[in-house]
């Protein structure tokens, strides 16, 4: 009789555990706070790089995944909370680096528009030689 309590009692509690899947104390999951933040952190860095201006789609998708995983962590469904929040950080991480290239892209430009400009006086005096140098011989 014990022994068949025992192997009851083990049957249940797995089937507890792949039931619960995501909440289970057995099953070890716990909630992924640090993913959630470093999602946070990627779309603070995506905004400071003015993602907004040139990647507001990608911006825009990597907040709604960051929502998205913050209502998964609050049905304490950690597996799925943990995946939108892992597909928020790469899309801020891509909607900032598409905006610093942007950036970018936009000051070489000016930078070659400035090509066909006369010279400044101190681009001048740059490229004088410094003092003469000695003679190789």
């Amino acid at each position: 009789m014990t022994r068949a309590l025992y192997c009851s009692f083990l049957l249940v509690l797995t089937l507890y555990c792949v039931g619960c899947s995501n909440t289970c104390f057995w099953c070890g999951e716990k909630p992924p706070t640090n993913r959630v933040t470093q999602a946070e952190l990627a779309i603070r860095a995506a905004v400071d790089a003015k993602a907004a201006d040139f990647a507001p789609v990608e911006l825009q998708s990597a907040r709604d995944k960051l929502a998205q995983a913050r209502r998964m962590m609050t049905a304490e469904k950690y597996t799925e909370a943990r995946r939108f929040a892992e597909s928020a950080q790469v899309d801020a991480e891509f909607a900032e680096a598409k905006a610093e290239t942007a950036v970018m892209r936009r000051a070489a430009d000016q930078i070659l528009r400035r090509g066909d400009a006369p010279p400044t006086e101190a681009e001048r005096e740059s490229r004088k030689p410094l003092a003469s140098q000695p003679e190789m011989k």
